[in-house]
């Protein structure tokens, strides 16, 4: 059992105990209501939280906000499944070195080359399609789930949870160069 789960008491909701504990949540940010910080604020903040992650060759890329229709996020999601496949068959066959050196084996290779992730890796879009990324292969890379997924997840949800993105319409997302990103 989690141990702040032993606090919750049936007046208490989990949300704000969760929120307290997120790593992607500034004290000065507790109360989202009364703060929202300055894009420079932010920025800085934002260094910080990568550095405490232990996020390693991260650069953070200022985007603004262009929210997809319906339409276009049901046609996205089948051509991102389609280039995903596609790019994971491409690490497989031509970056073959580049995988050993990161620790695949030939199982994973073999998975690669099937079309699938090995265990423990996403295929991530860089810059995501509402801040203007696009459907191809600069644009995807396969990245480490956990922790490294996780942690670059939780640095944009915590500016769009904090309202951040919903008052300045930019948002910095981390970025790094290359087909890997793992710890």
């Amino acid at each position: 059992m989690w141990e702040w789960s032993k606090t919750v008491t049936k007046k208490k909701k989990l949300l704000p105990l969760y929120n307290s504990l997120s790593v992607a949540v500034s004290p000065s940010q507790a109360d989202p209501k009364e703060y929202v910080p300055s894009p420079s604020e932010m920025k800085d903040f934002l260094m910080m939280k990568i550095r405490l992650l232990g996020l390693k060759n991260l650069e953070l890329k200022e985007r603004s906000y262009h929210p997809q229709t319906w339409d276009d996020m049901s046609k996205d999601a089948i051509e991102y499944q389609r280039i995903r496949k596609s790019f994971l068959k491409l690490i497989g066959y031509s970056y073959e070195q580049e995988c050993r050196n990161i620790g695949f084996d030939d199982e994973d290779i073999n998975l690669l080359k099937s079309k699938k992730s090995p265990e423990n890796y996403n295929t991530h879009l860089k810059i995501p399609l509402d801040f203007g990324g696009s459907l191809n292969f600069q644009n995807l890379s396969l990245v480490k789930s956990h922790p490294c997924h996780d942690k670059i997840h939780s640095l944009i949800e915590m500016q769009i949870g904090n309202r951040f993105l919903q008052k300045h319409k930019i948002i910095y997302i981390p970025w790094f160069e290359g087909m890997f990103y793992y710890d």
